[in-house]
């Protein structure tokens, strides 16, 4: 009958060995994880490299909308194809001028990263009310 308390007893120590064991975890290697709190600099560097990227993505879709703009202005009407070609020259113009912004942008430093940025974002802002201006005082609606 002993040995049946005995076997028992071993079976309980050894869950309870067990147990405590998995509690105790030995050492594991740490994985490089970007730490955005401890360093700054490198998220507010991705947060910038972030705002390039979709600006530079929102230009070149301005830049379809003003090379659409120049095909209808060169499948106007005789009288009107002068005006609408000086219009869309001076979105090009506009255009240009804003991509050089954001060429300005991409290179600045985190001293001057906000003041470019504000006058990038005006830019951009001018750009798109002189084109949806173009579209709705367009004589070849």
């Amino acid at each position: 009958m002993n040995r049946p308390i005995w076997t028992t007893s071993l079976v309980v120590a050894a869950a309870i060995a067990g147990v405590a064991c998995d509690k105790v975890k030995s050492p594991e290697p740490e994985i490089d994880k970007p730490d955005t709190a401890a360093n700054p600099m490198d998220n507010a560097a991705s947060e910038r490299k972030a705002f390039t990227l979709a600006a530079q993505k929102e230009l070149e879709e301005l830049q379809a909308v003003v090379a659409n703009l120049r095909t209808k202005a060169e499948a106007a009407s005789q009288e009107s194809k002068a005006k609408l070609r000086q219009q869309v020259d001076q979105l090009e113009l506009e255009l240009h001028e804003t991509q050089q912004r954001l060429t300005d942008l991409g290179t600045a430093t985190a001293q001057t990263w906000s003041r470019l940025k504000d006058a990038f974002t005006k830019s951009l802002e001018k750009l798109k009310a002189e084109i949806e201006n173009n579209r709705k005082n367009s004589p070849e609606n």
